[in-house]
């Protein structure tokens, strides 16, 4: 029996996940062992991240004039590529800074293309097989958080097991079922059928398009910028404010429990956002989730326990589960369906730019401010922005009406 489309996204979600956030672990390890110093593996991680502002501005370009399924494909195979390069080099003629760079940021360049080509295809898919668009929205972000969390674990320990080399492969490998799994999929892609060449002043204009549509829907562009807020704040809390704290406590293994139970709240949240929904308005289960997570940062400013910490941890992965899902499902109700693929691509350039931001203001301000007063001020700020929008704002007109995009204007995707 054939496996249903819906799963083989989910499981090329879970793949294409775990093979990125691995890389993020076995590429400082490699550098680490290459050349012995921590700096330059901050260079390559830091790097070949920010090379993805170059490009996942025109990835929703991209997706429109070549089609979704076929993106995800191609993207991670690239990745695959990019991964397999470092043991091929490594043992042909050799691995240094430069080298170690350069397959990084090849690698990192085509990262976002896979998930956002992946994401594109999730109301096609739910469609065909007459699923709730919006429990499925919940399944798809709870499996790529699953790859997520699966994927830096999965890496330590296949290096501690089977050595660096061998994990460069495995990782391969698991990139090169992602695209499998997508080239499994079997859904109408009428919509998919090129009507323009693959030109850069086609995907330009594609590209232009998806952030015309986001630029006129004022009620979806406030939900962006909160959504584009909460990732340069949220992100630098769990790796610069609390590893602050937790290292001057000399309790990483207190840090580990609190992310995981972070993740687990988060998978939790995501599977619940059918629910949810069902009973609150967008504009209220945005005000919610993210006054939520505002609070309960601010009360980690308590310092409390480890137990209390870890508790802390789980409350705000579950308010801030339903985030991504219903970021996506108004998206595809008050977008036109061929142009998922730009505004997904404008959301997640804009997400891209702002975490190093994000991640470097905070770790600048913990070096003369105290932990609980940083996470007090985040707190209030998340609370105060996410009211003043959602009340006085143009996102108290969110609904899940097709929104004032304009017209379709092309049939790729």
């Amino acid at each position: 029996m054939r496996p249903r489309n819906s799963r083989l996204l989910q499981i090329s979600a879970v793949l294409g996940s775990a093979g990125n956030s691995a890389v993020h672990v076995a590429v400082p390890w490699l550098v680490l062992e290459t050349t012995g110093s921590s700096a330059q593996a901050g260079i390559v991680l830091g790097i070949s991240g920010l090379s993805v502002i170059f490009t996942a501005p025109i990835i929703g370009g991209v997706i429109a004039v070549l089609g979704s399924r076929r993106v995800s494909m191609w993207s991670d195979l690239i990745s695959a590529t990019s991964v397999i390069l470092f043991p091929i080099a490594n043992g042909t003629v050799g691995l240094n800074f430069l080298w170690l760079l350069l397959i990084a940021i090849f690698g990192a360049m085509f990262d976002p293309a896979g998930a956002t080509a992946r994401k594109s295809m999730i109301q096609r898919v739910a469609s065909e097989e007459e699923l709730s668009l919006e429990k499925f929205n919940g399944q798809f972000e709870a499996s790529s958080i699953t790859g997520t969390i699966a994927g830096p674990a999965g890496a330590a320990l296949l290096i501690g097991l089977v050595g660096l080399n061998t994990t460069f492969i495995i990782i391969t490998f698991a990139f090169v079922l992602a695209s499998a799994t997508v080239r499994l999929i079997r859904v109408d892609t009428t919509s998919e059928s090129p009507t323009q060449k693959a030109t850069v002043s086609n995907v330009m204009h594609e590209t232009r398009t998806g952030m015309s549509v986001l630029w006129r829907d004022k009620p979806l562009l406030s939900l962006v910028g909160l959504y584009t807020m909460l990732t340069a704040i949220y992100m630098p809390v769990e790796t610069i404010v609390l590893s602050r704290h937790f290292k001057d406590l000399d309790q990483p293994h207190v840090l580990g429990f609190i992310l995981s139970s972070m993740s687990i709240g988060i998978v939790i949240g995501a599977l619940q956002f059918h629910r949810v929904i069902a009973h609150m308005s967008p504009p209220t289960l945005v005000m919610t989730s993210m006054s939520g997570i505002g609070l309960v940062v601010c009360a980690m400013a308590l310092l409390p326990n480890a137990l209390w910490f870890v508790g802390l941890g789980l409350a705000l992965g579950l308010v801030f589960g339903p985030v991504s899902p219903m970021s996506n499902f108004l998206v595809q109700r008050r977008v036109p369906e061929n142009l998922h693929g730009p505004v997904f691509g404008t959301l997640f350039s804009l997400t891209h730019v702002v975490q190093p931001v994000g991640t470097l203001a905070l770790g600048l301000i913990i070096e003369s401010v105290s932990v609980p007063l940083t996470l007090l001020v985040i707190g209030l700020l998340f609370i105060s922005v996410t009211l003043l929008v959602g009340l006085l704002g143009p996102m108290k007109h969110l609904t899940t009406e097709m929104g004032s995009s304009g017209p379709s204007v092309s049939n790729n995707d």
